[in-house]
């Protein structure tokens, strides 16, 4: 299992704005984050916002039910910066710097849910993300380093998918950076149809296909991948099919599967041969299964095309 010492710079972020979306939208003045020249909050300066401009709305059940679930799924949490974690992959993580203990006090003490933020590396412009996943800290999950007992180690597992909401800021302590997060895991999932279906439906149906279509070649695809990873010498196959085994069973979900092939692709703890690119911030990114399962479909076939000598990736 890959571990990480870290710094206090990993903990506090060396400069704000330090977080950009996988795919880039700067606004006007520049930063990724929002900001009062950017295009949403311009907008808003135009709405009136006074009390005798306020309209009644008729909300249904599921509309109110929806804005509760809004609601729940905004906190704030203690946020780290390490490398580009999938929901299932588990990573170990550990500093003697009392900047990362304050972190870990503060998730044991202070936020309920004992959770923190890990955010990744953008592998093209090198800048922290502003997307990431959930650990969860607990007393189990903590040990100290047997030669080094001033250094707290974290053994954690990647956990829900989140986006930060709003520019990080200092605790009260400066000793690491807290957000404003949404938790953003199952989105653009359903591919709801009535009968009499409009345009839009109709072209969920055929999103629908293509996702079926594309997560039921994963698994022969999978099967050509650990073919050429024993063939190039990389691992043996009974290396490959253990694992795979680690991984748990694949998931029937084409957005967990794709999630799966995410994993397996780009381990924690990397192979000896870089043999794929770096594709999880994209899968974290992505708004719907299909754009999951399409990628790892081609993360997958292009893997394969490297190692066979196709076409390079590298």
């Amino acid at each position: 299992m890959r571990s990480f010492i870290v710094s206090a710079s990993l903990v506090l972020a060396a400069s704000l704005p330090f977080c950009e979306s996988f795919v880039p939208s700067r606004s006007a003045n520049g930063n990724f984050w929002p900001s009062l020249l950017s295009p949403r909050y311009v907008a808003s300066r135009d709405i009136d916002d006074s009390a005798d401009a306020a309209e009644f709305l008729d909300l249904s059940s599921s509309d109110l039910a929806r804005i509760k679930s809004a609601r729940s799924s905004r906190t704030v949490l203690p946020i780290i910066i390490l490398e580009p974690l999938l929901p299932g992959q588990r990573l170990q993580f550990g500093s003697s710097d009392e900047k990362f203990h304050a972190l870990i006090a503060h998730a044991l003490n202070t936020n309920g849910s004992n959770e923190i933020g890990v955010l990744g590396i953008n592998p093209y412009t090198r800048r922290p993300l502003n997307i990431g996943v959930t650990v969860t800290a607990s007393a189990s999950s903590i040990r100290r380093d047997d030669t080094d007992k001033a250094m707290l180690i974290l053994d954690v597992v990647g956990h829900r998918q989140f986006e930060c909401a709003a520019e990080p800021w200092m605790d009260d302590t400066s000793s690491f950076y807290l957000a404003d997060i949404e938790y953003s895991e199952g989105r653009g999932n359903q591919y709801e149809t009535t009968s009499a279906a409009s345009a839009d439906e109709k072209e969920s149906i055929a999103d629908a296909a293509k996702v079926h279509a594309l997560s039921a070649s994963v698994p022969n695809l999978v099967e050509e991948w650990t073919h050429w990873m024993s063939q190039t010498g990389i691992f043996s196959r009974k290396r490959m099919k253990e694992i795979i085994e680690e991984l748990g069973p694949m998931p029937g979900n084409a957005g967990d599967r794709a999630i799966w092939v995410g994993s397996l692709l780009n381990p924690v703890r990397g192979y000896s041969k870089q043999v794929c690119l770096e594709i999880r911030p994209a899968l974290l990114s992505s708004a719907s299964d299909l754009e999951r399962i399409t990628l790892s479909c081609i993360a997958l076939q292009s893997s394969i095309d490297h190692m066979s000598g196709k076409k390079l990736l590298f």
